[in-house]
């Protein structure tokens, strides 16, 4: 891996000084991430030409969600699939500040003064806090007496820092970032109206960084601490290859596919 890296970092040079107008270009016409390839969690994100996520399908070419919009580039509907056949669905409004108001017909009630919004459902009350860019900062479920929180951070639009904290488990994420150019997909602002539902639908969505404007140079788990992932990137012609490679306490593991994007015209 670490020769990749070195090989990836110089081509990453000089993608980066010889190609950032062709890259931005590029970044207008994305039309598919791939996550996680040969792995069961992988993942295929298509975008249309107006540059919004319309559906995810799994490995096999199946359908896993599809996602409706508004004229405001807001998703006002998910489909949730299974085997290819939509089996369940969540519809979304707005209020004038761009946040959810009411999800499958129930409100979301928007206290002012604490600034979160709060939402129930299957008896779970999750209310959620927005930035000013309008990623969650902070959700909190409740169960009964039981709760999960989820805290994240953000600098410059990345997600640093993600912890989920509950009565039974506990998850945190660390993220480090590349400032060169080609590690700047601007994934977040692609997923960013999936992102603000997804805070209320699946909050274990933003544990990724899918919302960051950069893929990630290096990720540490808290739990284990001793647990980390490098990531290096190859850039193509019209592509954009990352491979993550698992370190325990140092030692190198598992080299495996992290994120690809794929440019048109």
């Amino acid at each position: 891996m670490k020769k990749l890296l070195v090989i990836a970092v110089l081509t990453v040079s000089f993608f980066s000084c010889s190609n950032d107008t062709d890259k931005a270009s590029n970044a207008t016409a994305l039309r598919e991430v791939v996550l996680f390839r040969n792995s069961p969690q992988e993942l295929h994100w298509k975008f249309n030409t107006s540059g919004q996520l319309t559906e995810a399908t799994n490995g096999q070419n199946q359908v896993v969600e599809r996602y409706t919009y508004n004229n405001l580039n807001q998703i006002t509907r998910v489909g949730l699939f299974t085997n290819g056949t939509e089996t369940s669905s969540y519809t979304f409004t707005y209020n004038t500040n761009g946040i959810v108001a009411s999800i499958n017909g129930n409100a979301v009630t928007h206290n002012s003064a604490a600034n979160t919004y709060t939402y129930t459902h299957n008896g779970i009350v999750r209310s959620v806090t927005f930035n000013a860019d309008k990623k969650a900062t902070q959700i909190v479920d409740m169960v009964g007496t039981e709760s999960t929180g989820y805290l994240m951070t953000y600098v410059a639009g990345n997600l640093t820092s993600y912890t989920r904290t509950s009565m039974t488990s506990n998850v945190s994420r660390n993220y480090n970032y590349n400032t060169m150019m080609t590690y700047r997909t601007e994934l977040g602002r692609y997923t960013a109206a999936l992102a603000l539902v997804k805070s209320f639908m699946e909050p274990d969505f933003l544990a990724h960084a899918f919302s960051s404007e950069y893929v990630p140079e290096e990720c540490h788990h808290g739990a284990p601490e001793a647990l980390r992932y490098s990531y290096g990137v190859i850039p193509g012609e019209r592509s954009l290859q990352f491979t993550s490679e698992e370190f325990v306490n140092n030692t190198p593991g598992t080299i495996a596919a992290y994120q690809e994007y794929y440019y048109g015209n």
